[in-house]
This record gives C-alpha cells, structure tokens and sequence, in this order.
C-alpha cells in the first residue's frame, strides 16, 4: 500500500517520504487460479504478484479509483511499482476502469516484467509496463 512513512531529514527531523528516500515494505501475492483474473488491490498494493497458469490469460488490474482510495496520501506525480511474475505461460496485464495504458503490458513465460502506476488525476492513473 502506499503509504508515506516518516524519514529523518537531514537535519534530524521527521518528515513524511518523497520519491527517491528508497523506502519499501514489498509483499508477496501468488495466484494459481487458472482463467482470467482481476488483480486484488492487496496484490497491487502488496508490490510482488506471481501468476502460476497452464494457458495464456488476462488479468486486469483494479479500478484507478479504488487503487487511490486506498492510497489517499498520494499526490498527483506520485507512482509506485509493481513486479508481476508469470509461471507457466504468458501473461497479458490491462488497466482497470481510469487508467491509460501504454508500454509493454505482456509478461513472457518464466519471466517478470515491472509495472509503473502513476496518479495523474483525482481519478486517474497511468500504467506504464516497463
């Protein structure tokens, strides 16, 4: 989840993270269901999802709306990733409702791919597969 923790500044006071202070807390979610899925937000939130299948699949991630809803201190600007995992076949990710997607958004058998989600809006957010 995204959520700013207190860092020490420079001169010793706390302050709530920015972009680049390198904190992170991921978490681990794997799926074996084998049919199309919509990602949970814990998954999304959770940083790590590794994807057991026997077939091509879909999954879609959740709303935008509802990723920010349980981010509520992110600032438009703000992104955070995710690392998608696929065993067993290949894997084709899509944004929810709000979201803009570009960039390579496949994750080829037996390997992992990073996913960038960027709130550009009140209600939206891109997803970028890098």
């Amino acid at each position: 989840m995204f959520v700013r923790p207190l860092v020490y500044a420079a001169d010793g006071m706390p302050r709530p993270a920015r972009p680049g202070d390198g904190v992170s807390n991921p978490q681990l979610t794997a799926l074996t269901a084998d049919s199309n899925q919509t990602v949970t937000l814990s998954a999304v939130m959770g940083g790590i999802y590794k994807r057991t299948i026997t077939s091509a699949r879909t999954d879609t991630f959740p709303t935008a709306a509802a990723i920010l809803a349980a981010c509520p201190s992110m600032d438009i600007g703000d992104s955070f990733l995710l690392l998608v995992n696929a065993i067993g076949n290949t894997l084709t990710l899509a944004g929810g409702v709000g979201f803009t997607d570009s960039g390579t958004l496949t994750v080829a058998t037996t390997t992992s791919r990073w996913f960038l989600f960027t709130k550009t809006s009140a209600t939206t957010m891109t997803l970028i597969g890098l």
